[in-house]
Formats: C-alpha cells, structure tokens, sequence
C-alpha cells in the first residue's frame, strides 16, 4: 500500500505560538522509512531535520519524529536569542 508522503498532519505536534511544522516521510527500498521534517518560526526556516532509517513500522517512525521535533523546540527555547548569532538563514544554504 502506497503511504502519503506528506504526513504532517499525522502529528499532533504542540507548536509554539507562530511556527509551523512540515514533514515529507518516505520507505526505502530496506522498508525502513526516512525523510524530511522542518520547522519555521513566522516563516523563518530555523531547523530542517534529515531523518533516517527511523523504523518499517510507520506509526513508530512517526512517534520517533515527534519526539525529536519536541527536543529540538526544547532545546531552541532554553537559548538565549537576544543577539545576532552569525548564523544565515537555512534558504540561503
């Protein structure tokens, strides 16, 4: 059976307030899926996660990205963002 790649929607993420999540998942020819998740922050590209061998089982993988995305906005948030960082927009790398 053909799954969507597109599986967003799939995830009951809690975002904070003005971002947005997007992830494109995939099975390889190894049956084990993979893929690409995003987060932009107010449209901002501020994470772009490469996922693989995540697991066959599509609802374990999914679970799997959840549990990253939530790391990673964790980790995001306890940073100090009040000074430039030096570090260029995701889109321009």
């Amino acid at each position: 059976m053909d799954e969507p790649e597109d599986c967003s929607l799939e995830l009951a993420l809690d975002l904070p307030e003005g971002w947005s999540f997007s992830l494109t998942l995939k099975r390889g020819e190894d049956r084990c899926h993979g893929g690409v998740a995003e987060l932009h922050e107010n449209g901002t590209l501020r994470c772009r996660m490469m996922l693989s061998n995540l697991d066959s089982d599509r609802r374990v993988a999914l679970e799997r990205v959840a549990t990253r995305v939530e790391l990673w906005l964790a980790e995001w948030q306890s940073r100090n963002h009040s000074g430039t960082t030096g570090f260029a927009d995701l889109r321009d790398a």
